[in-house]
Formats: structure tokens, sequence, C-alpha cells
């Protein structure tokens, strides 16, 4: 475990900058495969099958993926898995047809699982014990940055040059990920060499954030999923800019926070995160307007600028360094789940209903979040208060 102080030190910045590309790689082609979808013939509820596909693989792969973590090590786990998410992409040149991009698609969660655990166990190594906060609300910057960078440039080069230079994007982000984790220099954490028991694939210490974090995904998953199309059907301008101002907002709401994560409140964050976003939404659905719609988008990265790190924090600190895998697996199954239960559910009420209404229903999750929150994660007290 790094005893030192110093945050900004070479092997933060390189994991940094591999969770950036893990994310150009996931964020490029989230707004954009449904549209992949669509043009090999799929309606909404297929869409949705495929976003939750997608997760589904990283829910089920990721506790033995934490349990590698633990057991292999973070640089093995990481390589494979980048390996994995280079060729994925490949795969969609020569997708026949629904059936095998789906195929593909799912097998892409699995290694996105591999690679972003293996990741956040290795910076939860990296940074000073007692900056974890701001260690993680930073590392989770290049997470942000690809919101901003990665849709953009995926839905501009799938509408300039089509799928090809999409997934060739793809495939290059993973490649140089890889590249630049191998060169990461080896760090002194304990591995877990006792014989695996079922409990030890999930943290239960890390459950409470986890759970919150789950009802959170289910909206705000669903918002990445599907606010390109709807913006479309609305006649508001691309999703492009909408991520570009989630990001901005995102980044400069954790760059205001900074140190101040390790010392505010956990239920000012949660609270007031998940009250923005549905705020965020509300304007999304009954304000048509450019304005309101670049504000819904701010609002959305505050939101997740805010509860975010303060959740994944409150996940990896009180956990020693052999069970960080186990750990980021529980919290990163409940991001997952919430992405996939979302986008099923969304894509049923959209066949069925509309996306003004798909939006509004997205807003019990958001009070769900704050509720479990109440009722699972204060019970042992909160640092801040």
């Amino acid at each position: 475990m790094n005893q030192s102080s110093k945050l900004w030190t070479g092997s933060f910045v390189g994991i940094c900058l591999v969770n950036f590309f893990i994310f150009v790689n996931f964020h490029a082609l989230l707004p954009t495969f449904p549209f992949f979808v669509t043009y090999l013939g799929g309606d909404a509820q297929t869409i949705g099958l495929a976003t939750a596909l997608f997760s589904i693989a990283s829910i089920l792969s990721r506790p033995f993926a934490g349990r590698m973590v633990d057991t292999t090590g973070r640089r093995t786990v990481l390589t494979l898995g980048l390996i994995g998410m280079a060729l994925m992409p490949m795969g969609y040149f020569f997708a026949a047809g629904i059936a095998s991009a789906i195929v593909f698609r799912t097998a892409h969660g699995l290694f996105h699982a591999a690679s972003s655990n293996a990741s956040a166990s290795w910076v939860a190594d990296i940074v000073p014990h007692k900056r974890m906060g701001e260690g993680i609300g930073m590392y989770g910057l290049s997470m942000a940055i690809s919101t901003a960078v990665a849709p953009a440039a995926g839905l501009a080069l799938m509408h300039a040059f089509g799928f090809r230079s999409l997934f060739g994007l793809a495939t290059l982000m993973a490649i140089v990920a890889l590249i630049i984790g191998l060169s990461i220099g080896k760090r002194d954490y304990t591995l877990d060499r006792g014989p695996l028991r079922w409990r030890q694939l999930f943290e239960r210490r890390s459950l409470p954030a986890a759970v919150t974090q789950f009802f959170y995904m289910m909206s705000y998953g669903v918002i990445e999923v599907y606010v390109a199309i709807y913006a479309e059907s609305c006649g508001l301008p691309g999703a492009g800019i909408y991520f570009i101002f989630i990001a901005i907002a995102t980044i400069i709401t954790r760059l205001v926070m900074g140190r101040r994560i390790d010392r505010c409140s956990e239920s000012l964050m949660v609270y007031g995160g998940n009250l923005t976003i549905i705020a965020g939404i509300l304007l999304l659905v009954f304000i048509h307007t450019t304005a309101a719609y670049l504000l819904s988008a701010i609002l959305l990265g505050y939101s997740f600028g805010t509860l975010q790190p303060a959740l994944q924090t409150m996940a990896m600190r009180p956990v020693p360094s052999e069970r960080r895998g186990a750990a980021g697996s529980t919290f990163f199954v409940a991001f997952d789940l919430g992405i996939a239960l979302g986008g099923y559910l969304a894509g049923l009420l959209v066949k069925y209903f509309s996306y003004d209404t798909m939006f509004l229903w997205m807003l019990v999750p958001c009070v769900a979040s704050a509720a479990s929150y109440r009722l699972t994660a204060r019970r042992g007290g909160e640092k801040g208060e």
C-alpha cells in the first residue's frame, strides 16, 4: 500500500489515462450502437435487449474478474480485458445480422468488466489512503472527459464515415490503453492466497454504496443510451453537444470539489445528486428548447460528478488491498445491473408508451436511490457528519 501523500505520480497519471481510453471505447459505442441495431433492422426493444445483454455479461463476469484481480494481480486482468476490448469491435465489422452483432456486443461487456475492474482496483492501490476520495474523484475525471469526447466523436464518425470508422476508433483506443497499462510500474499490494469461497466474490462492506448506485444508474444509464434518438425525435440539437455539456459540468464539479470529497457529507452528495438528475429529466421531457436541453445536461453532469465518486470512495475506503478487487466488482456489478435493468425496462416502455413516459418513469429509481442510502448506507454513520 502506498504510504506517500503525493497524489499526482506517474503511475496515477498512467492509470487515469488507461481509464480514459477504456471509457472512450465504451462511450463511443454507447449512443451509436442503437443506430447500428436499427441499421441491421432492429427496433427499440432490440436496442434495449442489446444494452441489457452487454451489461448482463459485465454483471456475471465481474465477481470472477474481481477475484482474479485479488489473486493474480491487476496488470494480468487489465491486459486480458483490453485485448478483448480491442478484438470485439473488429467483430462488428463482420456481423452478418442482429444476432451476431449482439453476441459480439455481449462478449464486449465481459471484457469491459475485466479491464474496468482491474483499473479501479489498481488506482485504489496507487492513491494515498487519506486522499482516496480526492484521488478517485480525479481518476473519475478521465471517465468524465471520455464522456465529452467519445460520444461526440463516435456520432461524428458514424454520420461522416460510417460504422467501420467508429469500430476502428474503439479498437484503437483499447490498444492505446493496453500499451499505457503495460508501462505502469508494479505496485506493492497484498494478493489473496486463500481458497475460493462464494462469499468472497462480493464484499459485504461495499454493499450499501453499491445498492444506492444501482438505483441511480437505472436512470442515468437510460439517459445516456436513449438521449440521442430522443433528441432527434424532438428536433433538439444532436446528442453530441448534450454529452459535452454533461462532461463539462462533471469536470468542473470534480475540480471544484477536489479535496473536499474526503471531508464533505456523503448525504449531501447522494441526496443532491438524485435531486439534480430528477430536475434534469423533467427539463428534458417538458421543455423542448435548446436552453432547457443544455441545462438538463449540466444538471446531469453535476449529479454524476458529486454522487459517483462519493459512493465509489464509500465502497473502497474500508476495504483492505487484498479485497479491493471484490469491492470493485461489488460496486460495478450494481453499476452495470442498473444500466441493464433500466435499459431493458426503458425499451419496453418506449415500445408500449412513449419516450416521454419512459423518461418520467425513470424518476422512480432516483427516489429509490436516495431512500436506499437513507435506509442502509447511513446506518453505519458517514464521514463528514
